[in-house]
């Protein structure tokens, strides 16, 4: 039986726009992180809806958390963050936009001063998060501070991007996208198409503790695109994955509308036993889309998408979506 871990938090989170330091700051205050939670257990997220606030363009973000007399957590105590826009789809799947998505792993990430995302006041945006605490005590009253660099409006802005996401094992926001990994070296994959062609600008990945790594292939020819490697503890404990910004392509990694692609995990885990649950896997980056009027618009009456949505404003059951992140 899968360990559903509770986190309590604030109703919204406070937002705030720093056109001096050129941000957005999204906080959520008073959280408290119940004792005995561990990395292995599946936390329930939590859910905090807000509104966009100005018009610019999005070109990193970096995350803290602070404890009750400000001073920075360990990032052992997190096991996922992010951020949703529920005003944009995503391209591959018929699901709401990550915007931001951050692991134990993640460390700031910045776009070059040459593109970002575009916003829009008023979007409606989902910041969500799962924390983890395997002391046995609880740690009361911690802060999450999410730090959103931006542009500000104007004539000469960035290339506009849109974030892309490509999982290797894609499930419905009403399933799980975890995988079992059994012992020993295992491979995981799917395939996907894209509406519309374009170049990804630069990948990162997400994985779990014992990922060896994760590929971009093309499915035709079986040519390696990217590939993304991690740094482990001896024990398999995953420290990082590493990313990939295309350096030797002007524009980036070029992937054409309609053509087959495919996304292969490879786990090790030495422990003798299948870990239930125990990985995810998947590439995301800015994408610069050939045609931005051919990206997939928000459908309302798109099941897969409005499940998403709706249990990302916390009109589904979170037990059902809690490992959609």
């Amino acid at each position: 039986m899968l360990a559903l871990v509770l986190i309590l938090a604030v109703a919204q989170p406070d937002v705030s726009v720093n056109l001096a330091e050129r941000e957005v700051v999204v906080t959520a205050r008073g959280v408290t992180i119940p004792a005995g939670t561990h990395y292995g257990h599946h936390a329930l997220e939590t859910y905090l809806p807000f509104r966009w606030p100005v018009r610019c363009w999005a070109r990193g973000y970096r995350l803290q958390m602070l404890d009750a007399s400000g001073r920075e957590l360990s990032r052992e105590l997190l096991h996922h963050a992010g951020v949703a826009n529920l005003d944009r789809r995503q391209l591959a799947y018929p699901a709401v936009e990550r915007l931001i998505g951050i692991g134990r792993e993640t460390r700031p990430v910045a776009l070059p001063a040459s593109m970002g995302v575009p916003m829009e006041p008023d979007q409606q945006l989902v910041f969500y998060y799962a924390l983890v605490n395997p002391t046995p005590q609880p740690i009361e009253d911690v802060t999450l501070r999410l730090n959103i660099q931006i542009m500000p409006d104007r004539a000469d802005g960035p290339t506009d991007v849109l974030p892309v996401f490509f999982d290797a094992n894609p499930k419905p926001p009403s399933g799980t996208r975890s995988f079992d990994v059994p012992a020993g070296v295992s491979v995981t994959s799917a395939e996907f198409t894209l509406p519309v062609g374009g170049w990804l600008r630069a990948a990162g990945g997400h994985l779990h503790d014992h990922a060896v790594e994760i590929r971009l292939e093309d499915v035709a020819s079986g040519k390696r695109l990217a590939r993304l490697t991690t740094r482990r503890e001896p024990d398999g404990r995953l420290i990082a994955v590493s990313s990939n910004r295309f350096v030797f392509r002007r524009r980036g990694l070029r992937l054409e509308a309609g053509r087959r692609y495919r996304v292969v995990a490879v786990y090790d885990n030495p422990t003798g036993e299948t870990i239930a649950d125990g990985a995810m896997a998947f590439i995301a980056g800015p994408f610069l889309p050939d045609d931005r009027k051919r990206w997939p618009a928000v459908d309302r009456l798109e099941a897969p998408f409005e499940a998403d949505r709706a249990a990302l404003l916390g009109e589904a059951p979170a037990a059902a979506h809690a490992q959609h992140h």
